[in-house]
């Protein structure tokens, strides 16, 4: 599923799930294409300002929003590119995750995705698979993975549950977004996880489109 979900933590989770469309079903590729169509239709009614041939990536920062003494796995890089960054068009990912122990199934993610508009932050809704949104297990979604993409194999990136505990690192990775997502304008993103109600790991991701 090429687009790029504001960080589910656990990145390889979402970068996973993001290069392994032609491993899915087609049904499940379908909704997820028409789902990216429909989120940009959706921020172009709330965009002040018609966009540019292409989507630019302006700015981004994350954080993470948890307690790393109580949290199971901790992002500690993550860089994008190229500079600029385009889309449609190729987007590098590079990232590395910290797991203290085991995470395993059930998985949930809640993901919260805004889009500044004015002074305020308009909540973007669930469509599809993209936006806010709430998933009882990822290990359940993740499971549809039949086999697990070269780069991640080389690096030793798991693709699926259970995650075991240790040092995990993606080095430059080519990704395709075909489409435009999000048109301009400021965007905030946050995605919870959690196992049996324990923090599992908290990302936020602050982004600024031209």
């Amino acid at each position: 599923m090429k687009y790029l979900t504001a960080t589910l933590t656990l990145v390889s989770i979402t970068l996973v799930i993001l290069y392994q469309v032609d491993t899915v079903h087609s049904h499940v590729r379908y909704t997820v294409q028409q789902a990216q169509k429909d989120l940009f239709d959706f921020l172009m009614t709330k965009s002040e300002k018609t966009p540019p041939r292409k989507p630019q990536l302006k700015t981004y920062k994350y954080i993470n929003c948890g307690d790393p003494k109580k949290e199971l796995a901790n992002l500690t890089s993550l860089v994008l590119g190229p500079d600029p960054l385009v889309f449609p068009g190729a987007l590098y990912v590079e990232f590395a995750v910290k797991i203290h122990t085991l995470v395993d199934t059930p998985l949930k993610a809640d993901v919260v995705l805004e889009k500044k508009v004015g002074d305020s932050w308009l909540k973007i809704p669930c469509i599809g698979f993209i936006g806010s949104c709430e998933y009882d297990d990822v290990c359940e979604f993740l499971s549809l993975i039949t086999e697990c993409p070269q780069p991640f194999v080389d690096a030793g990136v798991p693709c699926k549950c259970p995650f075991q505990k240790g040092v995990y690192k993606l080095p430059k990775t080519e990704f395709d977004v075909e489409i435009p997502i999000f048109p301009p304008g400021d965007y905030h993103g946050k995605a919870n996880l959690t196992r049996n109600d324990q923090s599992v790991a908290c990302v936020e991701l602050f982004t600024t489109f031209d």
